[in-house]
């Protein structure tokens, strides 16, 4: 069994900041609610929440200040300056430009992205079972709403397949192939296989079923992105800080990261988060990717992968026992 090196939780957390912030700034810029403030009030609908409240969208120097705000939050978050209360008031700004942006009635289905920068600082293991319980309710809540695919009378993933090429030009590299080959029977044991395992992944909590469930996620992701061209890419906010923690044993262990490379990761990321926005201020334009991919999801695969080897390698029970029986006095 190979052994990776533990990670003191301290390392874990900071390295879970700046691969959160990181991604941000490279592939996944926060979405500005900003083109939508001139929309009226007859496209206004928004989600539960309090935006209810509101009759339409606020002016454009209130999401201006929101916008500001939040970036000024996200940077002494990364930081690590302020701890929860840092993370709770960045979450906050953070669900209210994501509240903004879902305020002309599509689904939102960032709820567990915007939450992590506060359930990261959470003290003692609870950022992990936090994390790890969203994860659960985001896979399981969307296995719910497709109970109806386990009908054997359609096959719904078809029919999503054909919207998806014939409505939405979509070109996903197994989509047509798949349409012109694929029997019908395929295409509805993908249908079952997509709800069970939806809503198997709550039993990622409990330990036993935990390497299963990490070993199947790449595979369920990377057959949605060749087949259907759905784009889970952003879920890596979610996955890679869980993989850093689960790397984080029970006993004591030394700081990992050396005090000069710390040293240097929080100010390149600040960098990197003062580029992006600078973006919008300098050019007009909201804030984007520095790294222009058109299909992100496609890394998705490799990058699972890592995860999937970490978390596997590196809490191995005999390890485990090990460390705590030296820990002892």
């Amino acid at each position: 069994m190979i052994r990776l090196p533990s990670l003191h939780r301290d390392d874990a957390l900071l390295l879970s900041r700046c691969f959160y912030l990181g991604l941000i700034v490279l592939l996944f810029p926060l979405k500005s609610a900003y083109p939508i403030a001139s929309l009226s009030a007859e496209h206004f609908h928004p989600p539960l929440g309090p935006f209810t409240l509101l009759e339409t969208f606020p002016d454009p120097w209130v999401i201006i200040v929101i916008e500001s705000v939040t970036y000024a939050l996200l940077a002494l978050w990364v930081a690590g300056v302020g701890r929860w209360r840092v993370g709770a008031l960045l979450s906050c700004f953070l669900m209210l430009t994501s509240g903004l942006n879902y305020s002309t009635g599509k689904i939102d289905h960032d709820l567990v992205i915007v939450l992590c920068p506060f359930l990261l600082t959470l003290g003692g293991k609870w950022p992990e079972k936090s994390l790890t319980f969203c994860l659960a309710v985001y896979f399981a809540s969307s296995g719910f709403a497709k109970i109806s695919w386990l009908s054997f009378d359609s096959q719904a993933s078809l029919s999503w397949a054909l919207t998806y090429f014939y409505g939405y030009g979509k070109s996903a590299p197994l989509l047509a192939w798949s349409l012109e080959n694929l029997p019908g029977w395929t295409w509805e044991a993908f249908d079952q296989l997509t709800v069970w395992f939806e809503l198997c992944v709550p039993l990622v909590i409990l330990h036993p079923f935990r390497r299963y469930i990490f070993l199947s996620i790449p595979l369920f992701h990377l057959s949605t992105v060749l087949l259907l061209g759905i784009d889970f890419s952003r879920l890596l906010l979610i996955y890679i800080p869980l993989g850093l923690l689960f790397c984080v044993l029970p006993a004591d262990s030394h700081w990992m990261v050396p005090s000069r490379a710390r040293a240097i990761l929080v100010p390149t990321c600040l960098l990197g988060l003062s580029l992006s926005v600078a973006q919008g201020w300098l050019l007009g334009k909201s804030p984007q990717s520095l790294l222009h991919l058109d299909t992100p999801g496609l890394f998705l695969f490799p990058a699972l992968e890592v995860i999937v080897v970490i978390g596997l390698l590196s809490r191995p029970k005999d390890f485990t026992a090990k460390v705590s029986k030296l820990s002892e006095p």
